[in-house]
């Protein structure tokens, strides 16, 4: 019985940790997206700092995910639905936000 109950605590421990990781991530995305500008006069724009960050990311979850492995493989299976779960919500809830930012923007224009 305690030996289910370590896989268990296991199992939800990594999941906590996938779920802080993703939110952590798309914030991170988030305000790098928000903050890259159009290329002026030949400067660069931010996009090489987003894809070296993503990559680091990605390692990150890689990393995470190996030692999820390694210590129940069933963590690792949770893991990556918990990432998958939390990414698409956030990416949801995102994408309302900015519906209703852009309607009430359509909204002043017109009152104008």
């Amino acid at each position: 019985m305690p030996s289910n109950l370590v896989k268990i605590l296991w199992i939800l421990l990594w999941s906590l940790v996938a779920a802080g990781w993703s939110v952590l991530s798309f914030r991170w995305l988030r305000k790098n997206i928000e903050s890259l500008m159009p290329e002026l006069d030949g400067k660069k724009s931010g996009i090489q700092k987003v894809l070296v960050r993503r990559i680091s990311v990605f390692l990150m979850i890689g990393l995470l995910l190996f030692l999820a492995l390694k210590t129940e493989p069933l963590a690792a299976i949770a893991m990556v639905v918990v990432i998958t779960v939390t990414t698409w919500t956030q990416v949801i809830l995102y994408n309302q936000h900015l519906n209703r930012e852009s309607s009430r923007k359509e909204k002043d224009f017109g009152s104008n």
